[in-house]
């Protein structure tokens, strides 16, 4: 499903945006993805026959008009229940639109519903939910990847036409990735996180995930630009250019061969196009390792906000806050959170942060050694992932090795640029994903380039 195919019936009335919401509603619930944490029934039908009336009258609002949207279950939506994936917001209810779904919404997008997630966006498999794990539709023994496992797998299944999802090492992309679908997140400031809960404020970037990088391009479109609610909003464009020279790797660390050989095959179908030169990225090493540290921090200072007394899951017991936030926390947050805030508080108390303090100089090494890089080459391409989907409780008792799962999309969130990955193709039915990375405010440019990229890619099948 895409949104062109979609506005293309809905404006000869060969469909509706009511018909195909029915439709819609019917596979979710009888594909048994478990994509969804709440449907958004009420808005959805209201919204649909609005849309539906409108392109009767010949005057839709724009292009995403009764286009079907999903959204991640940590950015608000009015009225609606956001979960973060965990207990502790099981029962909450927003009371505002996050900027982006307002945006949406003035569009004429139809929100389908919100989407199940990594708690807090916690994981890459989509397995520490609290209401249970996502399947991944191209093989439910699979995993969807994470933490928007729910939004990548709602779009490759046809629940949704795009998802809006977030991205903090890797979160949208990765996901992409093991769904076979288009995974963008741009330019750190381009995209309000007005309604995000905050999991790593310096890390999180709202992204978007389609079937198609022109779905991508339309929803970007739609979102971006300067918000009174975000001061880190910025919306810096490049001049529009055609990129020439591409950047590779030869030699990537524990990446399967399944993942090289699709890989290697897509690199040389750029030949043709593009002028090829090997780069070294020796700075990814270090990029896994600085990230854990920074959103360990920063998630323990960020949910320090969940106590029982605001919002959230009530105390059933304590006559003091110590037992109060203990009680709350104890029974709301699931074990990957209480590792990570546990984690974050000792970087940020032992040697007076001094762990913390380093995060931020490995950082800045990251972010020069990226610009250097794209005074070198237009645009670089690698792997999104080091392995294919792999199976539920594959790597549950392993934190180190589902960390690694961010190994190759970590250092784009910490140097704020732009990255989208794109379907390369598929083994043995599961798919995998190949990633496009940009200089910093260059998400246009590297739309253009990742469209010329998914056309060369789609020939060659």
């Amino acid at each position: 499903m895409n949104s062109f195919e979609t506005v293309k019936r809905y404006k000869n009335l060969s469909e509706s945006p009511v018909s195909l919401l029915d439709r819609t509603y019917e596979m979710i619930e009888n594909d048994d993805l478990n994509d969804y944490i709440t449907l958004t029934k009420n808005i959805a039908y209201e919204e649909a026959y609005k849309s539906e009336k409108r392109y009767k009258e010949g005057n839709p609002l724009s292009e995403l008009d009764g286009v079907l949207f999903s959204i991640k279950d940590n950015i608000a939506v009015e009225n609606i229940r956001m979960t973060c994936g965990s207990k502790i917001l099981s029962d909450f209810i927003s009371p505002y639109n996050a900027t982006a779904v307002e945006r949406i919404m003035k569009k004429g997008g139809i929100i389908v519903g919100k989407t199940n997630m990594d708690e807090f966006a916690m994981g890459s498999s989509n397995e520490t939910s609290y209401f249970g794990p996502v399947k991944n539709p191209k093989n439910k023994d699979y995993v969807p990847g994470g933490s928007s496992g729910g939004s990548a797998a709602s779009v490759a299944s046809g629940h949704a036409c795009i998802s809006i999802g977030s991205d903090t090492g890797g979160s949208i992309r990765q996901p992409a990735s093991f769904c076979g679908c288009v995974g963008f997140k741009p330019t750190y400031g381009t995209i309000s996180r007005y309604g995000l809960t905050a999991f790593s404020s310096s890390l999180d970037t709202v992204g978007i995930a389609s079937n198609c990088v022109a779905d991508s391009k339309l929803a970007f479109e739609a979102v971006r630009g300067r918000d009174e609610h975000d001061s880190t909003i910025e919306d810096k464009k490049n001049d529009k250019r055609n990129y020439k020279k591409i950047g590779y790797i030869s030699v990537i660390k524990h990446m399967d061969g399944p993942v090289r050989e699709v890989y290697e095959k897509r690199i040389s179908q750029l030949s043709d196009a593009f002028v090829l030169e090997e780069v070294a990225m020796d700075f990814i090493d270090v990029s896994i390792s600085t990230y854990q540290i920074q959103t360990m921090c920063e998630s323990s200072s960020n949910l320090a906000r969940f106590d029982g007394i605001k919002y959230g899951l009530q105390p059933k017991e304590g006559k003091t806050l110590r037992k109060i936030y203990s009680a709350v926390r104890g029974e709301g947050f699931g074990s990957e959170v209480k590792r990570r805030i546990l984690i974050g508080t000792y970087f940020l108390t032992e040697r007076d942060g001094e762990y913390y303090e380093l995060s931020f100089k490995l950082r800045d090494y990251i972010a020069n050694q990226i610009d250097l890089l794209f005074t070198k080459v237009d645009a670089i391409v690698l792997p999104t992932s080091l392995t294919l989907p792999f199976r539920f409780d594959e790597k549950t008792t392993s934190p180190l090795q589902m960390h690694l799962s961010d190994s190759l999309t970590a250092f784009a969130n910490l140097s704020n640029v732009p990255a989208i990955s794109l379907n390369g193709g598929y083994i043995d039915n599961l798919p995998c994903g190949i990633q496009l990375v940009a200089k910093r405010n260059d998400d246009d440019n590297l739309l253009e380039f990742a469209s010329t990229a998914e056309e060369i890619w789609s020939k060659n099948e």
